[in-house]
């Protein structure tokens, strides 16, 4: 983390396999925490075809820390363009399950 500020690098993380490492979700989302806590701009690439157990459903999402709320809404548009000529309407089964289960929390806790 020192070499990537002091270097002025923008940071991008990618979590496909959170909870595989360690066993522990918290655990493995340290280094992002880490990032998080110590810088204003940092980006999350985040699956959930494996830890879910979602294959073929194309379930995640991208998430971008921004210094300030005009740079967020630039950052919206900007991925807005990039998505909208790749597909209209992505798939939404695998999405539906992940947001069920986060949504509840005996759910939540039993996934973890």
């Amino acid at each position: 983390m020192d070499v990537c500020l002091r270097k002025n690098h923008f940071c991008a993380f990618d979590s496909a396999y959170q909870g595989f490492a360690s066993g522990d979700l918290e655990t493995d989302a340290y280094s992002l925490r880490l990032f998080a806590e110590n810088t204003s701009r940092i980006c999350l690439f985040q699956s959930f075809a494996k830890n879910f157990g979602l294959y073929g459903e194309r379930a995640g999402c991208v998430s971008f820390l921004t210094d300030s709320a005009e740079e967020a809404t630039r950052v919206q548009s900007r991925i807005k363009a990039v998505a909208r000529p790749m597909y209209s309407n992505p798939p939404v089964h695998g999405a539906r399950i992940v947001d069920h289960i986060l949504g509840d929390a005996d759910l939540t806790a039993n996934w973890h």
